[in-house]
């Protein structure tokens, strides 16, 4: 069954969809009245529905039924250093919420690139990633903030950095908390140490030197992965 990104889903038994999805509807689709579908807001809640009147600007639909789904207590949690680039954080984005990480906080570093990241964009390939890979709960994106700061917020995690020492594969580390991935000029011994000093464990994701989005993707595809090992 087709699905639809409605972040606030009304609670009556008919009601009218938004414009840009009536249009995807009617001219795109060709859904035509008697048609199902599903709406979804990103926290659980599955409404199905039937399509009422095809109007390409307000299309009217009748709830079928009501579902709300209880969010996972355990998912993977990346923190990594926006790339100068915006499209490779786009298709980082994409691809973990195919895989089924549920939180994304963007880190500042001493050796950071980018200081300044708009949500918008990565947000709605968020959302057509969820629908896509039929996931009932939207990625959480956080704004970006220092790594010292999210390292208060969250003591105790993996970090994978590129300097020397003793590093556990992070496909058997058996992690508790976020990842940390830093840019592409890694993070800095200061921030190393300052992770390690908190309760992070040095983690390495292989043999080869990735790109930032790349180890973004590989990390969120080892934890996940591990679970199933």
């Amino acid at each position: 069954m087709r699905r639809f990104f409605l972040a606030d889903i009304p609670e009556e038994a008919q009601f009218l969809l938004p414009e840009d999805e009536s249009k995807h509807i009617v001219r795109v689709l060709r859904m035509v009245p008697g048609d199902s579908f599903l709406l979804l807001n990103g926290k659980g809640l599955l409404v199905t529905v039937k399509l009422v009147e095809d109007h390409p600007k307000r299309c009217l639909v009748e709830v079928l039924s009501r579902e709300q789904k209880l969010q996972p207590t355990e998912g993977f949690h990346l923190a990594i250093a926006p790339t100068k680039n915006l499209d490779r954080m786009e298709w980082m984005v994409e691809k973990i919420v195919e895989i089924g990480a549920v939180r994304l906080s963007f880190l500042q570093g001493d050796h950071s690139e980018r200081v300044n990241l708009k949500l918008e964009r990565l947000e709605r390939v968020a959302i057509s990633a969820m629908k896509q890979a039929q996931h009932d709960f939207l990625l959480q994106i956080d704004p970006i903030q220092t790594v010292d700061v999210f390292i208060q917020q969250f003591p105790v995690g993996g970090i994978a950095h590129c300097m020397e020492g003793e590093k556990e594969s992070l496909l058997s580390a058996k992690l508790t908390g976020p990842v940390l991935i830093g840019p592409e000029g890694d993070f800095s011994p200061r921030e190393v140490n300052l992770a390690l000093e908190s309760g992070y464990k040095a983690v390495h994701l292989g043999e080869s030197r990735l790109r930032t989005e790349t180890a973004g993707l590989v990390a969120t595809t080892l934890v996940i992965a591990s679970k199933y090992v």
